[in-house]
């Protein structure tokens, strides 16, 4: 069975809140110093009239390749390869990159933008890809194009996104999956030309979710957030019969959206359950589900679950390991265990600046160094983990290799193997 690696002392929780935040000139610094505090799940209420984001910080991004070194010696023993990995200035000038993938037609570098926007890098320029900003929501910082993924049909994409609408009163924006055509001349999306396929109805502005995963043999995943606002008011974590705190697992058959596997349940595309924000998600080599699930006020953690059979993560009964009671973070809900949940493989608390888990990638490809291991990170304080499994003490077990010296959004792959850094300031580095 797998086990958690560490055993983290009780600790108080920060005085945190999801409270409004906006953006002025004149406050940058002001403004960079609360938002690097606040987890991106939890960052600004449902209320937030918008967000414009700051200037870069500017700080370094350094790696630990004594502590990547160790971890190569272990796999292979003395005789491991020598570790030497930089860390360093991709491309900047982006607003608001979060994502990328490789484009299977030509090798290119797709760059997904939460405003919308698609771009194209083949090293040395930038091509417009998609400009989706008037169909898409930026009512809310969490809000946008979230999540981009091609299809068997390298000339067709998927396409998650909150669609637009007011920013003021109640949310009246979905979370939307479409797909959308590839030309096959000028390699461009047409906005005009999106059908949508699917439509979830989201509460609140926040925790949406969104991203798309292609799961192989023409099926995917799609992460749901459990509708938003805090502390799931709705108590959509645990309720059967919504999508929302979900992933859903599906197919495409006619133009339809159907379900992967074979479920009599009332919500057959419901794959997993019990989550509240499953922000990034990445199948490994043996197939299993690497799951990132951003947490409320003391626990961020990481869940490994197979696609062959559904599991309940336990969200807002639990966060990480423990009983779920709001603010408290205490050695009371310390190591619940409940065999209606299956258990993170991994918990750390909001401290040290932590605040909210980035996923991340399980690394059978990149940098030998980073091989065999799931890569996630911190938003708030730019702390990278590897985790790993040991068989010595047959657990898995978390190394700090390094701090991206920003607040990271996402990871991808380059078109050179290397392992990419999206940070909310918008510039992307490069581990190679």
């Amino acid at each position: 069975m797998v086990q958690r690696s560490q055993t983290y002392q009780a600790f108080k929780p920060t005085s945190l809140k999801c409270g409004l935040v906006q953006y002025m000139k004149g406050f940058q610094i002001a403004i960079v110093l609360l938002l690097s505090s606040l987890p991106i799940g939890c960052i600004s209420d449902d209320s937030d009239d918008g967000f414009d984001w700051p200037d870069p910080n500017g700080n370094e991004c350094n790696l630990d390749n004594g502590a990547l070194q160790y971890l190569v010696d272990l796999r292979e023993g003395e005789l491991g390869v020598s570790v030497s990995l930089d860390c360093d200035l991709f491309i900047e000038g982006f607003d608001t990159p979060h994502h990328s993938l490789i484009n299977p037609s030509n090798g290119d570098l797709w760059i997904v933008y939460l405003s919308g926007f698609i771009k194209s890098w083949d090293g040395d320029n930038l091509e417009d890809v998609a400009d989706l900003s008037s169909l898409v929501s930026r009512c809310h910082m969490e809000q946008g194009l979230l999540g981009l993924t091609f299809t068997d049909d390298p000339h067709i994409v998927l396409l998650s996104y909150v669609e637009e609408g007011v920013c003021e009163g109640e949310n009246q924006s979905d979370l939307v999956l479409s797909y959308a055509i590839v030309g096959e001349d000028n390699g461009k999306i047409d906005a005009g030309d999106i059908t949508v396929l699917k439509r979830i109805e989201q509460p609140y502005r926040n925790h949406n979710g969104g991203f798309l995963l292609h799961a192989g043999d023409g099926s995917f995943l799609w992460g749901i957030g459990d509708g938003g606002s805090a502390n799931d008011p709705e108590s959509n974590g645990q309720d059967n019969s919504t999508e929302l705190g979900t992933i859903l697992f599906f197919k495409l058959e006619n133009g339809e959206v159907v379900p992967a596997i074979n479920d009599s349940s009332e919500n057959p595309l419901v794959l997993h359950h019990g989550l509240r924000n499953p922000w990034r998600f990445d199948l490994d080599s043996e197939g299993m589900l690497w799951i990132a699930d951003v947490g409320q006020n003391c626990w961020e953690e990481v869940n490994l679950v197979t696609i062959h059979e559904k599991a309940n993560l336990g969200w807002a009964e639990r966060e990480g390991y423990h009983a779920f009671e709001g603010a408290s973070c205490s050695e009371a809900d310390h190591n619940v265990s409940d065999a209606n949940y299956v258990d993170p493989v991994l918990a750390y608390p909001h401290q040290n600046g932590n605040c909210s888990i980035t996923g991340g990638y399980w690394m059978d490809w990149g940098p030998e160094a980073l091989r065999d291991g799931y890569l996630f990170g911190d938003f708030c304080t730019g702390a990278i983990w590897l985790l790993k499994w040991s068989d010595e003490g047959a657990v898995w077990e978390e190394t700090l290799i390094g701090h991206s010296g920003g607040m990271i959004v996402g990871f991808g792959e380059g078109t050179e193997g290397e392992l990419l850094i999206f940070h909310w300031t918008g510039e992307i580095l490069r581990i190679s």
